[in-house]
């Protein structure tokens, strides 16, 4: 089984790196998407799902403005490195953090006054090279930004900030650009969940949060691999698919439930693993159970 608070990228160009993670969230990532909640409302379009409503008195550009400064101000040393080279495809050369900053708030600034959010595809097909270059470099991107082959949630994921971008198809990822995402909370994940979760992970070492995250994004990656009736692996449905599913819209789908199934696993195997991974696997998941019971999930 896999799992996920973080993203795992997955470019359409190399499908099978499903295991490259970016982890992020955090509570502090809450003004970014309350105010980009916001923006999308405005548009008819969904953000968070836990996001909080602004206060009708702010003016929601300056608030585009000063949320994209306030995230960029927290994350930016850790996220991002402007040392040009193979291993940071993305970087633009002679840029600095503050051209990072500046060039990208202009574009959200744009993409608010001119209909950006309404019709991404078609804003982006207006930006110049360097606009779509500091683009590339905000989300990471390995290639280029080509702006015929978008689908709507891709390239509108493209003028948010990282941590305010959304699934806006449901299907249990989050595309940006030509990349596909796996995040924990995500855009469609509930209040009370995402609650149970932050009370789970507070003070948790990052690299345990990023394993909880795989482990909760396990079930979409497994509901799309297929196996011959006498369990020989036959191949995986990619991210857009037809046949891509997406287990956590049935109707009847738990996350309290998710979590005993994983404590009956570990129970089953625990003779099978180290015990130090016994004793962090079960503490973390009969706390996300506990927790789940306490937000009302």
């Amino acid at each position: 089984m896999m799992n996920s608070t973080s993203a795992a990228f997955v470019s359409r160009s190399s499908p099978g790196d499903l295991h490259r993670i970016s982890s992020k969230l955090r509570t502090t990532d809450r003004p970014v998407q309350d105010v980009f909640a916001s923006v999308l409302e405005q548009v008819g379009r969904e953000g968070f799902a836990s996001a909080e409503p602004l206060p009708d008195s702010v003016s929601l550009l300056e608030e585009v403005k000063s949320s994209w400064d306030q995230w960029f101000s927290e994350f930016s040393f850790t996220r991002y490195t402007f040392i040009a080279g193979s291993g940071s495809p993305s970087v633009r050369e002679n840029k600095t953090a503050e051209d990072l900053r500046t060039d990208y708030q202009q574009i959200l600034v744009n993409a608010y006054e001119n209909g950006g959010y309404a019709s991404p595809e078609s804003f982006l097909k207006k930006l110049s090279s360097e606009e779509l270059a500091t683009i590339q470099q905000v989300h990471h991107l390995a290639d280029p930004i080509r702006t015929d082959s978008l689908s709507s949630e891709a390239a509108l994921n493209l003028l948010l900030p990282p941590d305010a971008q959304v699934d806006e198809n449901r299907d249990g990822l989050t595309a940006v650009g030509a990349a596909y995402t796996i995040r924990f909370p995500d855009s469609n994940t509930p209040t009370n969940v995402r609650m149970a979760w932050e009370a789970t992970t507070e003070d948790m070492p990052e690299q345990d949060r990023m394993l909880h995250v795989m482990q909760l994004s396990s079930q979409i990656l497994m509901a799309n691999m297929h196996f011959h009736e006498n369990g020989q692996y036959l191949g995986s449905s990619e991210p857009g698919d037809a046949d891509w599913v997406n287990p956590q819209l049935s109707p009847d789908f738990s996350f309290k439930n998710q979590a005993i199934e994983w404590l009956e696993y570990l129970n089953r195997f625990s003779a099978q693993m180290p015990p130090e991974q016994y004793q962090r696997d079960t503490k973390f998941w009969s706390s996300f159970r506990d927790n789940l019971n306490l937000y009302g999930e």
